[in-house]
């Protein structure tokens, strides 16, 4: 993903959305996957996928099963990708 134009939080992590690859996709992937495996958190606004409830609401609910952006990845347009927070990673790497 060349940039993110939209970003969701979640408990550990967040969310980029590139509405750019979005505009292009013809399947909306991640919304499919995110009704699948998730709690519906996503919808579609303008042929972009957005927050289908409010921040503080969207981590609370979102069940962080990652199938938005596997299926993104796989069937969609590459345009979601999600980064995780990696407590502890850097104090790891010193000590290897």
């Amino acid at each position: 993903m060349s940039k993110s134009n939209y970003r969701i939080q979640f408990r550990t992590g967040e969310i980029l959305i590139d509405f750019e690859a979005c505009r292009a996709c013809k399947n909306y992937a991640c919304i499919k996957a995110d009704r699948l495996f998730g709690t519906s958190v996503l919808r579609l606004q303008d042929g972009k996928p957005v927050a289908a409830v409010n921040p503080d609401e969207f981590q609370r609910v979102c069940n962080e099963c990652l199938g938005c952006e596997i299926y993104c990845q796989l069937f969609g347009n590459k345009g979601l990708t999600i980064k995780l927070n990696s407590i502890g990673l850097e104090e790891y790497r010193e000590v290897v």
